[in-house]
């Protein structure tokens, strides 16, 4: 298993987002002065255009691996009603399997379709964004398999996203051939959610094409609860690995916490210890 890096540490960009491609390089040079072979690019909602063929340079001279996060569908609802919320959500996702063309990537990931409303969401309007997210899925699918390049849906399957659990997650996903739609594992939402991670990782062993890595506490509010440098919260790593390895998981662990340059590269180090005495 490879240690990756999604998230930039705290204060790293000294304005929000949208960031340009010299804020984008430089965050690629900082990953790789903090040790990281690898690197997960998004979510793209935070860059304006990326220069594809000046990053791949940067990378091919630093030896970085990639791939790409496109993020996901942040109204639902718009979504799911309107022509508008569909073809940006297309427009969003296909962008995002070009620049994987351009820099020579084989994985772009996304996640499912949010509704930002607090209430239940009736079933009518749920299963309208659960069909239109399929039918863009089927489009997009095909547009990257012709480059070679596989999809992986990021496992939140809980409200208010639009999955009611980890098996109906699974059924939606099962709707495609492994060999193009996969799973990127979110090992602190999925713990948050108070599911179990042994049963996550058998259930996706097949598909499992990433692992998004940050420490959980089973708090409600998953927005405090999750991200968190490791030994914050109460996710037990060393077991994790063993599990990864049962099911023959030697994939990224991408890193994405809300942290500091130091917390980031002690659950760095963490991890990488962790692999090295596990057999």
């Amino acid at each position: 298993m490879i240690v990756a890096l999604h998230s930039a540490p705290k204060g790293f960009f000294k304005a929000g987002p949208p960031y340009n491609t010299d804020d984008l390089l430089r965050f690629v040079q900082k990953a790789a002065s903090l040790g990281f072979k690898a690197i997960q690019i998004g979510p793209l909602r935070n860059f304006v255009s990326i220069e594809g063929e000046r990053l791949r340079r940067v990378l091919d001279s630093l030896n970085m691996e990639i791939n790409v996060h496109v993020g996901g569908i942040y109204d639902a609802k718009k979504f799911a009603l309107t022509e508008e919320g569909y073809v940006a959500a297309q427009k969003q996702i296909h962008y995002g399997i070009t620049l994987c063309k351009e820099i020579s990537s084989t994985l772009v990931s996304i996640h499912p379709p949010f509704f930002t409303a607090r209430n239940k969401v009736n079933n009518e309007l749920l299963s309208k964004a659960r069909a239109r997210f399929l039918q863009l899925l089927k489009a997009e699918i095909d547009f990257a398999s012709h480059s070679r390049i596989k999809i992986a849906l990021e496992s939140f399957c809980y409200s208010p996203f639009i999955f009611g659990g980890l098996h109906d997650f699974a059924k939606f996903v099962s709707e495609f051939p492994s060999e193009k739609l996969g799973v990127l594992l979110d090992v602190g939402h999925v713990y948050q959610a108070g599911i179990d991670l042994y049963e996550a990782a058998h259930v996706f062993k097949h598909r499992l094409l990433n692992i998004h890595i940050h420490d959980a506490t089973l708090e409600k509010d998953y927005r405090k609860a999750t991200h968190l440098p490791i030994g914050k919260g109460t996710i037990n790593f060393p077991d994790l690995i063993d599990l990864l390895r049962e099911v023959g998981y030697e994939g990224w662990l991408t890193l994405e916490i809300r942290g500091s340059e130091k917390e980031i590269v002690e659950s760095k180090k963490f991890l990488e210890n962790v692999i090295c005495r596990t057999p």
